[in-house]
């Protein structure tokens, strides 16, 4: 995952909005996402910060309800990540 992830942040530099197409489509709502999903997310907006503002509202607010189902301290740490 994380060779994944770092693959997608290299990408998403110079194709940030179809990166970020098809990282959203993987990240329903009503469900947690897998670690190395918001592991990306992260790296993303690391790497290109003006770039993820646009997709800000969008992931935050699919986020933010599901905050407290996360019961795992691995899953709580990715998320402050």
């Amino acid at each position: 995952q994380e060779a994944a992830g770092a693959l997608l942040v290299e990408l998403g530099r110079r194709f940030l909005a179809r990166v970020m197409e098809e990282l959203l489509r993987l990240f329903p709502p009503g469900a947690l996402p897998q670690p190395g999903l918001v592991r990306a997310f992260g790296d993303l907006a690391a790497a290109n910060v003006f770039g993820m503002v646009p997709f800000l509202s969008s992931i935050l607010g699919t986020l933010l309800p599901l905050l407290p189902t996360a019961r795992t301290d691995s899953m709580k740490c990715t998320l402050c990540y």
